[in-house]
This record gives C-alpha cells, sequence and structure tokens, in this order.
C-alpha cells in the first residue's frame, strides 16, 4: 500500500479536556464548603449525597468565574442549562452528574499563544466532578471507599 496516500488525505486534530477546579469557598451546587485535603465525609449534605428532597442551588460566584473565563478566552458567553448525565461510579453516590455539556456557558473561543497561534476553545462548562476515590493500601482486611 502507498504511504503517499495516507499522507495526503489526513490531518491530525489533537483534542484536549481540561479540568479546573474554581477556587469558590463552598461547591458548586450546594453550601459545603469547598475544601481541598478536608477529611473524608466531612464536607457533605444531602445535596451532596443526592437524598430524595434535596434542590441544588448554583453557586454564583462559580457562574461568575465562568462567564470571565469566556470572556478572557474569548468565547461568546452563553445562556446555560444544566442537566443531568447518569454515570455509575463506585466513588458517585448519586449516580449521576450535573453538567451542562449540552447548552455551555462558553462556546467557540481561543487562547492565543505568545507566537502568534491560537488554540481553539470548542465549550468550557461548568459541571460536578464526583468525588474523589483515594486508593486506600489494604492491612490484612478490605477497606471500603471513602468520598470526599
Amino acid at each position: 500500500m502507498n504511504q503517499e496516500i495516507f499522507k495526503d488525505n489526513w490531518e491530525l486534530i489533537v483534542g484536549l479536556e481540561v479540568h479546573v477546579e474554581l477556587a469558590t469557598k463552598t461547591k458548586l451546587f450546594c453550601g459545603c464548603l469547598n475544601q481541598f485535603g478536608s477529611e473524608p465525609n466531612t464536607n457533605v449534605c444531602p445535596v451532596c449525597l443526592g437524598l430524595p428532597g434535596s434542590l441544588p442551588v448554583v453557586n454564583e460566584t462559580a457562574v461568575y468565574y465562568a462567564m470571565q473565563l469566556g470572556r478572557a478566552l474569548r468565547c461568546s458567553v452563553n445562556r446555560s442549562v444544566f442537566a443531568r448525565k447518569n454515570y455509575f461510579y463506585p466513588d458517585m453516590p448519586k449516580d449521576y452528574q450535573i453538567s451542562q455539556y449540552d447548552m455551555p456557558t462558553n462556546l467557540n473561543g481561543y487562547l492565543e499563544l505568545p507566537t502568534g497561534e491560537a488554540i481553539g476553545i470548542e465549550r468550557h462548562i461548568l459541571k460536578r466532578t464526583q468525588g474523589k476515590l483515594p486508593i486506600l493500601e489494604p492491612v490484612g482486611e478490605s477497606l471500603g471507599p471513602t468520598i470526599h
């Protein structure tokens, strides 16, 4: 097979998904402290755990930060919608993630590099990501996971 055929008909496109933790005092959808490194299961509430009847309320500071980032990345800043996205992971007690993937705050921006080149930004979203599940070293018996 001729290597030149593939060389002329393909273009390499690389995409990255970058996660950033916002420096807010509270979590994205409740009033619990957003404190990195805190003891497991200490900064949780009915909203965090997805208990029946608990309703999330978006953190206004996080929305403000998202809009500021959108402006800095030259995105169109839009009205957005949060939706539930179902996942089944051991570190996500609710079995769903609240995300704005389909209708994000920021769309179609770019980050200009010092060289004059630009990195395209397809979308910038806010989402509630699951807690972290540390890898625990068993000491003679099985240790259960902890949720942060």
